[in-house]
Order: C-alpha cells, then sequence, then structure tokens
C-alpha cells in the first residue's frame, strides 16, 4: 500500500531516543533470524546481507535480535556478546546497517528459564518450568544474579564499541527480568522476591549498571511486556508502577511496549499474533504507556502491518515510533516503496509459516511472501543473471503460477497464464474464506495485481489441453495446476451419512448440518479452522485425529491460542483416535494405544481432511502426444505443501527460465525442468 504524502509526513519526522538522532520514526523491530554461526553464536554474512537490505529499504532503526548476555540464555544459531569473539561481527554488522542510513540498536537479552541445554540446564527466579514438560531451572542464588547483572554490563560496553547507536533491555515477553518481575515466577523469599519493589530490583540492577557503562554514549531503553495475559499476572497498571519506580534512579531514553508471557498458553500466541486477529489489535497498550510517560518516546509493535495504521497511531499521540518485524521479513523496502513512486511493497500475511514455525524448529527463519529471507546474496545473483527472453505458458493460477509468471515478466519474457478457474488465486481462492484465515486473500490480491498490470495474457475459466498449448506455441509450459483429494484416500461410511471435502464445504456450509465431525489426518490449519468455522456457525464439531495433538503441523506459537478457541466455541477434540466403525448417524471411535472408546451419536456429516495428489494430467498427456519442449512443475502441482513453497518455487522458476549459465542458480535452489520429447528430467 503506498500511502499519501500528508499521511507520510509524520512518519518522515526525525526523532531523538536519547542521543541517538534517527533519520525517520519508523524501525525493524527484533525478531530471531536463526542466522547465526553453529556452535559459536557470532554475526555471519546471512544477517550482513538481510539487515542491509533492511535499512537500505529506508527504516530509520533497526534493533537486533536478543544478544545474549551469558552463556545460560544462549540459543543455537542465536547471538551472543558476552565475550570479545562477538566483536568483529557486531562491528561489521553496524557498518553495513549505517552505510545505508539507518541506526543500529542491540537488544540485551537474558532468557532465563527456557534457555539452557541438557548439559548446562536454564536459569530462573523459581523452580518453575515455563510450561508442562519443560525442564526445571536451576533456581538462580546471588552469584548467579551477579553474574547475570555483570553479563549485562559488558554486553553493553561491546555492542557500543563495535558502534551500535543504543541498545534496550529486555524486561519482557516471560524473559528472565519479567520472571522476576512476575508474581507468576517468582517465588523467592530474599531481596528479589516477596513485594512488588523486591521483584524489580533484579530488573532495577541491571538497568543501573548498564546506564553506568553507556554513560551516555548511546541510548539505552526498555522493552517491556506492558500485559502478561495470564490470570494473577502482570497488567498495565503493575508495569506502568514498575517504570516509575526505575525512573527513580535511572533516566530512561526510550519504552517499547509490547505483551505476552513466554509460556505454555495463549498468552504467548499474542507475541506473533497471527491472521486469526485483527490489524493492532494491541494499540491500546503503548498508548496506556505514552499517557502516563509524555516525556518519554514511545515505540509501538505487533501486527500494526502497514504504515498507514503505523501513521494513524502517531498522529493519534498513541506512540512515537512504529515498529514491524514480521512485515519487514516480507518487504524489506517497506518505507521506501510505501512512502515513494515505485511498485506496492509485498504485505505480511501474519501466516507465521516461514519466520515463527521455523523459529519453533531452530531453523533460519524465511517468508511465505519473500523467499529472498536470509538469502538475498544468493537470490540477488540470480535476479542480476541474463535471461533470453522466451514464450512461457503458466498453467494454473494460483500461488505458485502467479507468482511464476510476475517473475517471468519482470525478467523479459512473454508470458501466458490460464487457468480453468473464472477467477485467480487458485485453491487460496476458496481457504480464505475459512474463518481467521482470509490473511492469504492479501497475497492473491497483490498477486493478481501484479499480473493484471503487466503485459501478460491472462484467460481465465479455460481447460488446458494440448491443442491449447499448441496455440499458444511456448517454448516452455509452467504448470502449478495444483492438487486435489486423493479419491483413493477418501472415508467409505456404512450407512448414510454423507463424507464431503474441505472446499466443498466452504462453497456450501450448510450441507454439514447440526452435528460434524472432521476426521484430520493432516494436521494443518484445514480441519482446526474449519472447526472453527462450523462452531462459529452454531454446528456441533468433534475434531478426531491420530496424532498426540491437534494441528501437529501449526507452530506452537498459534495453536496455543487456536486451541483456546476450539474450546470456547465447544469444539470436542479426540487425539490418539481413529474410526473404527460406522452406522447410520452414529460413528465409532477407537483410541490408538488402549484408551477408551467413544461414541459419536446423531452424526449428520462428516469432512475428511486427507492428503492431496498432485494434478499432473496434463504433464502426461503432453507426453502422449509427443510435445517437444520445457516443463516445469511448481507448487502443489510438484508435490501438495503449503503456499510457502508454491510462492518460492514459482519465484526460482520465473528466474531461471531462459538463463544458460544454471551455476548462478544454484543458491535458489531451481530444480531443472523436464524436457519432453528429448528424454526425462534433465
Amino acid at each position: 500500500m503506498v500511502i499519501a504524502s500528508a499521511d507520510a509526513a509524520v512518519l518522515l519526522d526525525p526523532v531523538n531516543l536519547g542521543p541517538a538522532r534517527l533519520r525517520n520514526r519508523i524501525f525493524v523491530a527484533p525478531h530471531t533470524t536463526n542466522f547465526g554461526e553453529p556452535g559459536v553464536n557470532l554475526i555471519t554474512d546471512r544477517h550482513l546481507a538481510y539487515h542491509g537490505a533492511r535499512a537500505k529499504g529506508g527504516a530509520g532503526l533497526i534493533i537486533t535480535e536478543g544478544i545474549r548476555v551469558h552463556p545460560t540464555s544462549l540459543r543455537r544459531l542465536g547471538l551472543h556478546a558476552f565475550d570479545d569473539t562477538a566483536l568483529p561481527g557486531l562491528t561489521a554488522l553496524a557498518e553495513t546497517v549505517h552505510a545505508e542510513g539507518s541506526a543500529l540498536f542491540a537488544q540485551l537479552l537474558h532468557t532465563g528459564r527456557h534457555s539452557g541445554d541438557d548439559h548446562h540446564g536454564s536459569w530462573g527466579a523459581s523452580s518453575t518450568p515455563w510450561t508442562t514438560g519443560a525442564t526445571v531451572p536451576h533456581v538462580m542464588n546471588t552469584f548467579d544474579i551477579d553474574t547475570v547483572i555483570a553479563g549485562f554490563a559488558a554486553s553493553a560496553e561491546r555492542v557500543l564499541a563495535a558502534g551500535f547507536d543504543g541498545m534496550e533491555i529486555h524486561l519482557g515477553h516471560g524473559h528472565l527480568l519479567q520472571q522476576f518481575l512476575s508474581p507468576l515466577t517468582n517465588d523467592r523469599s530474599d531481596g528479589y522476591g516477596g513485594s512488588a519493589r523486591s521483584r524489580l530490583r533484579l530488573a532495577r540492577e541491571v538497568v543501573m549498571a548498564v546506564t553506568d557503562v553507556v554513560a551516555g554514549r548511546g541510548a539505552v531503553g526498555l522493552r517491556l511486556s506492558a500485559d502478561e495475559f495470564l490470570p494473577g499476572g502482570l497488567g498495565p497498571d503493575d508495569v506502568v508502577q514498575a517504570v516509575e519506580w526505575l525512573r527513580e534512579d535511572v533516566t530512561i531514553d526510550f519504552l517499547h511496549v509490547s505483551h505476552s508471557a513466554y509460556v505454555g498458553a495463549p498468552s504467548l500466541s499474542t507475541q506473533m499474533a497471527d491472521m486469526s486477529y485483527p490489524r493492532a489489535p494491541f494499540r491500546a497498550l503503548p498508548a496506556r504507556f505514552k499517557a502516563e510517560f509524555p516525556d518519554i518516546p514511545v515505540l509501538a509493535i505487533c501486527r500494526i502491518d502497514t504504515l498507514e495504521t503505523g501513521s494513524e497511531m502517531i498522529a493519534g499521540g498513541e506512540a512515537d515510533l512504529v515498529g514491524f518485524a514480521r512485515a519487514h521479513i516480507a518487504e524489506p523496502a517497506l518505507t521506501a516503496l510505501s512512502l515513494g513512486d515505485g511498485p506496492a511493497p509485498r504485505s505480511c500475511i501474519s501466516c507465521n509459516q516461514g519466520c515463527n514455525a521455523n523459529l519453533e524448529a531452530v531453523t533460519p527463519i524465511t517468508c511465505t511472501v519473500n523467499p529472498k529471507v536470509g538469502m538475498e546474496k544468493a537470490w540477488d545473483a540470480a535476479e542480476r543473471s541474463t535471461a533470453q527472453p522466451r514464450r512461457v505458458l503458466v498453467v494454473g493460477a494460483g500461488p505458485a503460477g502467479l507468482e511464476a509468471a510476475v517473475t517471468a515478466v519482470r525478467r523479459g519474457h512473454t508470458v501466458a497464464v490460464v487457468d480453468r478457474r473464472d477467477e485467480l488465486g487458485g485453491v487460496l481462492s476458496d481457504l480464505v474464506k475459512m474463518r481467521g484465515r482470509d490473511g492469504f486473500a492479501i497475497l492473491t490480491r497483490e498477486l493478481s495485481a501484479e499480473l493484471r498490470a503487466s503485459a501478460a495474457i491472462v484467460r481465465l475459466g479455460t481447460e488446458a489441453t494440448p491443442a491449447l498449448v499448441a496455440e499458444f506455441a511456448p517454448d516452455c509450459v509452467v504448470l502449478a495446476t495444483g492438487a486435489a483429494p486423493d479419491p483413493a484416500t477418501r472415508l467409505t461410511l456404512s450407512g448414510s451419512t454423507p463424507v464431503y471435502d474441505t472446499v466443498s464445504v466452504l462453497e456450501s456450509p450448510d450441507v454439514v448440518g447440526k452435528h460434524c465431525v472432521i476426521v484430520d489426518d493432516l494436521g494443518t490449519w484445514e480441519a482446526s479452522g474449519l472447526a472453527e468455522q462450523l462452531a462459529a456457525d452454531g454446528v456441533l464439531v468433534d475434531l478426531v485425529s491420530s496424532t498426540p495433538g491437534f494441528a501437529a503441523r501449526v507452530t506452537v506459537y498459534s495453536r496455543l491460542a487456536l486451541g483456546s478457541r476450539l474450546g470456547a466455541a465447544g469444539v470436542r477434540v479426540h487425539t490418539l483416535s481413529k474410526l473404527r466403525s460406522s452406522e447410520s448417524g452414529a460413528l465409532h471411535l477407537e483410541h490408538t494405544i488402549g484408551g477408551p472408546d467413544v461414541s459419536l451419536d446423531n452424526v449428520d456429516s462428516v469432512v475428511h481432511v486427507r492428503p492431496a495428489r498432485a494434478t499432473t494430467a496434463l504433464f502426461d498427456t503432453l507426453q502422449e502426444v509427443g510435445w517437444h519442449g520445457e516443463v516445469h512443475l511448481v507448487g502443489d502441482a510438484f508435490a501438495p505443501r503449503s503456499a510457502q513453497e508454491a510462492v518460492y518455487e514459482g519465484r526460482a522458476v520465473g528466474l531461471s527460465i531462459g538463463v544458460a549459465n544454471t551455476t548462478v542458480l544454484a543458491g535458489i535452489s531451481a530444480r531443472a525442468p523436464y524436457q519432453l520429447g528429448r528424454g526425462t528430467a534433465a
């Protein structure tokens, strides 16, 4: 979205955070990348390229992911500043970001009870694990506390020596300092527990130690969770009071207001709110702190999504700066493209697939809408490569086909797109009808708009046949024909209970009746989202899965809130269960490891969510008729997966067509095409 110049003015005002001068009020919020060097937790070239691109994109400030202040807080592939080995990489990062005009702050962090490993364990205020089944932390003694305070101070000195402009001390998200502050995680009886002032003592001593070291050489602020969203936990009144007490002893240059706690509860899902939440759902929290502390710059964060929303918040006095983490993952040039005259920026859709799901797996982040994330150098090299113009026919206008088409057009190819549907978007056009999954409509809308604005030929409502291929006479065909439920795996029930698939129910929700059983063989959003949708419409829903937990392939950052919503909606979840038998109006479930069997009566319908099969009939037909040419299979037409893989492969194919020097494509993992009429796959 390109916003009006009048709205942009407030975003472009320079601002001071302590001694640091920022060129505008837009910042890249801290977010874990997992780009660190394995085993040593140091800055890599991936960090430099990644943050360099976002600084070049116009952001006024970049705040790094959490930089650990002590080995007990290490995360595999994360970063630290607790010894001098970190200095060269931190210095290179500061130089890279500064060269593009952005300021750079470090986030200094000890994560406490959810850190550590099997050999060293974790440290915490008390012995309570962060979630059921997690390891019990070591209860910190005064020696440990002194060590952590010294670690914050030493890390602050190092990031300043590296050329950083400031830092924020993490006092939120259920990390160590918040673990001491919260009554839910601090049951100590010494001077660091008990009253609210005593529970704040560690944070106070850390902030004082850091400000003593910094001594005006850089900005020092606080990252806060304004609300833990936990019964009996910290709320805005408590955190406001904590800030007031801290200001009695130190000068705080800014407040970065977030929310949540890292716990095995829905609170964690709010930290990185997915598309099931509305835009800027927690904007009242920074507004509260701005009202309480009008003399301190307040930074706002969490699903603000667009600069338009951010400008509203600044103009309305809710914050002084607005931060975008996932939006900058999706579009490094968010600032420049939103406020300039170039193409529209690619929007974050809050799917949490490439970012948060990879965080959970402790693998480098990526992005559904931006395949370049973390591999900027490789993708830039591919984009700079020379491509000989080709005639390209893209069959299928889902995310893979759309991405392939718009990329091929940008590369100078002559492109035609055909699809048997009457609308662009493929199966996503159906799935966006599902409650809480409409974020994918943003992706299809932006891809469709780019395609419509290009010189590509678009023909909808058209079945692709060999005759159609001959009509277009392409040099290569991109098959993005998707996938469909495999008829061979569909449930067969005795009796008269009908069995549907997800798409047919989304098109005609009334067919399910008053009581629907969803049999989930995938563990993705499909079954759980449909269950939530039907329950909201008043249907009694039973969700059956043979896995130990529901929605096994949904990131925990989303699943915790999803489970809470399903429970509130009355959805009954049966895990470790499978269908044993059926009769008219009744289904009998068998527990897979000896638990009690369950009978479900008065069942009106069953929805079977099951693996799909790639739709490749045209590929087979082209082989049979002896068509000669290059064929690419992308997205679900290669193998059924998610929109993330579809966009990635569409972009990779669009870049690879017509490139003679395929060595340059190695970094983007572009599959070699099938050469029909000239042998098998290359």
